[in-house]
């Protein structure tokens, strides 16, 4: 039976990013020029950290995201098994969670949204991080960087500045250009 519900897989494709990379601010841009895209971000259904009064959005929570991420599983899978492409903004995987098949069933590609260490470590601070969250946030940065060689930059290279000019400083990378570079990677027709 489950195999019948999964036929006619549209394609999915991973935009992973660690704490502060700029997922939740650059959602609504990718959403306003998606096309036929479907796009999630795994965050969208939580209220302030927790899933029905559940908290999963932080790391003593790590015992739970397993069914988190079988949930946000079912929910692409829905998605896609009438052959919708997805565009999933997640959080940085494990090793083992690239290879097809251990977490998301292919057609899949996976990139980076990332940014520099000392704008990412501004960008917790601001939002009320421990310092220890913020070493976690770090850690998976690098470990996304080490993993997926497409990356996409929500700060300029060379200008240190920051998605939509916030406070990081320096000038802004135009989030509706990199919506549209990440949109184009996501129907395959960008790198």
């Amino acid at each position: 039976m489950e195999d019948r519900l999964m036929a006619g897989r549209g394609p999915l494709r991973l935009l992973a990013g660690a704490p502060g990379a700029g997922k939740t601010y650059l959602l609504p841009y990718l959403l306003e020029a998606a096309g036929g895209l479907v796009v999630m971000d795994m965050d969208e259904i939580l209220e302030e950290g927790a899933l029905l009064g559940v908290p999963v959005a932080e790391p003593a929570a790590a015992p739970v995201w397993p069914a988190y991420d079988r949930l946000w599983g079912r929910i692409v899978a829905m998605v896609r098994r009438v052959g919708h492409p997805v565009l999933l903004l997640c959080p940085v995987p494990d090793a083992e969670e690239l290879a097809p098949g251990r977490r998301w069933d292919g057609p899949l590609r996976w990139a980076l949204l990332d940014c520099p260490d000392d704008v990412r470590r501004r960008r917790l601070e601001a939002r009320g991080y421990a310092e220890a969250e913020i070493e976690d946030a770090m850690a998976d940065a690098r470990q996304g960087r080490a993993l997926i060689p497409t990356a996409f930059a929500s700060v300029g290279a060379s200008d240190g500045g920051a998605v939509g000019g916030s406070p990081d400083g320096g000038a802004a990378v135009d989030p509706a250009a990199l919506a549209d570079r990440v949109l184009a990677w996501a129907r395959g027709d960008g790198a």
